[in-house]
């Protein structure tokens, strides 16, 4: 757990030490800082973070990557984050020019290193990484306590809690220490920035381990099902000579299990290393985004298990009515050929016969003439098509959080956080700076909502009530003005503690003096991204008992001379953070593009792979059942396309229902996902275009052509003369 603070002596740590539950304590000292670094024109951010020397642990012990660790006495030297240090080509013995605490110092790199609490740095008060223009630093205790003024005390505490420790308890103890030393909040895990990132981008795995396995395996438990169907019929006459002969239906069913689960086999020695491989990958682009020292993959012995098992049952499942009909089926007649079943279809009930092609009939009456056989081939390439769907999609949602986010809500060109909030008088001489072309102040206050489904950490933020730079917009790009009496929730903390229009909500502020106050939901925002509340600027100054301040700055600047900008805020005391729109959408981008490129590329593999299977087995079994018929139809005078427009005919027929059914269930497998992948700072907006529903049904007819083609080469080829003297 964490809490920050302003200031307090360290003989507190003794303190909350004692407080039950607490099993060790690491105080330390955080500054934040402005950064000019080598190689590019506009300011970065960092945090600054004090460590013990070398010999000490700390609670977030770092691992050095190369370099050295700071040691005692050694003037201004710090160890870099190693995310930044690439970006940077930041080595051992490079200078960093810093304004921390006020002051303009240059810093010595001696080291590059990893922490567990920035396994994906972000900066506070953002919601995604910016490893171009974001640091962590680490330095010695003695020299941070020189810059920031702090000797003998900290602002920052880290514990790890005991085994059996109720956290809810030990943040009440830790928050009545602190308290008067302007304690912020303490929290947990659920609430630290790198943790959630990680958390958030692991959690949409899960549905997704679930959906695909299983479209996959219903795929494969229906061409278990064809394929063993089909030999079975082949079969009749030697099916009822063994019953003849004695063979049990126990043992007959018995040989035809063994034949399913030899094809199970030879899958899954296919797809162990081939979905271990698969894993390994997918590990290793998560290992992209996240810092760790070291990234080990395992297959355990459950996860093979659960997949043998699962591809077993699915198997097993396919061929029971199959089985079920080689033991129903009596000695006698299976000893004699199949009679062909004629049934008056839909198409003769309707007399509409007259209106339709001898072709087309043909077509219609033996999709009829096996119901479930031709349902399930239809729910097989609707499966295919809803894996397209939901493949696609999954750039939709992330364009729409893109463009909500950066075009709809911020639009400023640069956010200025400030040290210390500031009356709202200073704010022209921020807009008297350099290249400034608007100006508009903000308010941003930690705080915490509190409610029956527990509490929950969040970003008061108070805005301008004609703000254009940065406003309040949902996922459907509606526009609400941040109201001048209650506050806007977001939908995901709505839903959590119950909330609707008009009901009270305690929140708790968490900045300066710390206080509980009471207000109203004056509207709820289903934003794809962040976890705030909203207010109109001056109400939020009033309730704070600090009218007529701000806290930071939204700025649009003039390109030609944001040089002139950036070399001040270079060396502005009064800012401790600088965020650019444009740095942070690359961030965006490089992060959501090729993590959507990735899934993207794995369903519609797959999704092509399901089409083929579906569609050749289902075409080479229809030639397969039919060569007799189809031959005759050659000798007598039909031409090989008139054949063949009859044979490929019927998955046309039953490609029909297959989209419109796979569009629906793509849909549906979007809005599960969605539901899956969002959690507390990222809310995927359920969303399929248009153009991802036109891919879909290229592509699944792509791969449907390309099959019935290779079967049509087939029925080219075929040997008349063979098949008709085959006996039936």
């Amino acid at each position: 757990m964490w809490s920050s603070l302003a200031r307090a002596p360290r003989s507190v740590a003794r303190d909350l030490a004692a407080v039950p539950g607490v099993a060790a304590v690491d105080t330390r000292i955080v500054a934040r800082a402005i950064l000019d670094v080598p190689g590019i024109d506009e300011p970065a951010s960092a945090v600054v973070i004090s460590v013990p020397p070398q010999a000490e642990h700390a609670l977030g012990d770092l691992y050095l990557r190369h370099g050295r660790h700071v040691e005692v006495g050694r003037a201004r030297e710090v160890m870099v984050n190693e995310a930044f240090a690439e970006r940077h080509d930041l080595e051992p013995g490079a200078p960093l020019t810093a304004t921390v605490g006020g002051r303009r110092v240059v810093l010595h790199v001696v080291g590059v290193a990893l922490s567990p609490e920035y396994v994906m740095a972000i900066p506070p008060g953002a919601q995604i990484n910016d490893d171009r223009r974001f640091a962590v630093l680490w330095m010695a205790r003695d020299e941070l306590e020189a810059l920031t003024g702090l000797r003998g005390a900290f602002n920052d505490v880290a514990i790890t809690l005991a085994n059996g420790a109720a956290e809810r308890d030990v943040v009440v103890g830790m928050d009545r220490v602190l308290l008067p030393y302007g304690g912020r909040g303490a929290y947990g895990r659920d609430s630290q920035p790198s943790h959630v990132m990680l958390e958030e981008h692991l959690t949409p795995l899960a549905p997704l381990s679930i959906l695909l396995p299983s479209i996959f395996l219903l795929a494969a438990a229906f061409l278990v099902n064809v394929v063993l169907s089909r030999l079975i019929g082949t079969q009749r006459e030697q099916i009822g000579m063994l019953k003849a002969f004695g063979y049990s239906n126990a043992r007959l069913a018995w040989h035809y299990l063994e034949i399913a689960l030899a094809i199970v086999a030879l899958g899954i020695a296919l797809g162990l290393p081939l979905g271990a491989w698969l894993g390994h990958v997918m590990a290793t682009f998560y290992g992209a985004f996240f810092r760790f020292p070291e990234l080990i993959f395992r297959v355990d012995a459950t996860t093979v298990l659960t997949a043998s098992g699962a591809a077993i049952l699915a198997a097993v499942a396919g061929v029971l009515r199959t089985l079920r009909n080689v033991a129903a089926m009596p000695p006698i007649v299976a000893m004699s050929a199949e009679v062909p079943a004629f049934r008056r279809s839909i198409l003769d009930w309707s007399r509409l016969t007259r209106f339709v092609s001898p072709r087309s009939r043909m077509v219609v009456r033996n999709v009829l003439r096996w119901p479930v056989r031709s349902a399930l081939t239809a729910a097989g390439m609707a499966l295919a098509v809803a894996v397209l769907v939901l493949g696609e999609s999954s750039a939709d949602g992330t364009n729409r959080m893109r463009d909500v986010i950066y075009q709809a809500q911020q639009r400023a060109d640069l956010e200025i956080t400030l040290a210390q909030p500031r009356r709202l008088g200073n704010l022209a001489d921020i807009a008297a700076l350099p290249a400034v072309r608007r100006a508009e102040p903000f308010r941003a206050v930690p705080a915490r909502v509190l409610g029956g489904g527990g509490d929950q950490d969040i970003v008061l933020l108070g805005l301008d009530g004609d703000a254009v730079l940065r406003r309040v917009v949902d996922n459907a790009y509606r526009v609400m003005p941040p109201p001048r009496h209650g506050v806007i929730l977001t939908a995901w903390l709505a839903r959590r503690f119950g909330l609707t229009l008009g009901d009270p909500v305690a929140i708790e502020i968490q900045e300066r003096r710390r206080r509980v106050i009471t207000t109203r939901v004056a509207g709820v925002v289903d934003e794809p991204m962040g976890l705030f509340a909203y207010m109109e600027l001056q109400s939020l100054g009033r309730l704070l008992g600090e009218p007529e301040t701000f806290s930071g700055i939204h700025l649009t600047v003039d390109p030609a001379r944001e040089a002139a900008l950036n070399d001040v805020l270079k060396r502005a005391p009064a800012a401790i953070g600088v965020g650019y729109r444009r740095s942070s959408l690359a961030s965006y981008r490089e992060m959501s593009d090729s993590a959507t490129a990735f899934v993207r590329q794995i369903l519609v593999t797959f999704a092509v792979i399901i089409a083929f299977g579906v569609v050749y087995n289902s075409a080479r079994i229809a030639l397969a059942e039919r060569s007799r018929e189809l031959a005759t139809m050659r000798v007598i005078g039909f031409t090989r396309g008139e054949i063949s427009r009859i044979l490929l005919g019927e998955i046309g027929l039953l490609a029909i229902p297959a989209v419109p059914l796979g569009f629906a269930l793509g849909y549906l497998l979007t809005g599960a996902v969605a539901a899956g992948a969002s959690g507390t700072r990222f809310h995927m907006p359920w969303l399929v275009s248009a153009r991802t529903y036109g891919f879909a049904l290229v592509v699944f007819a792509v791969a449907a052509a390309l099959s019935a083609l290779i079967v049509r080469r087939r029925l080219d080829h075929l040997d008349l003369l063979a098949v008709l003297k085959a006996r039936e």
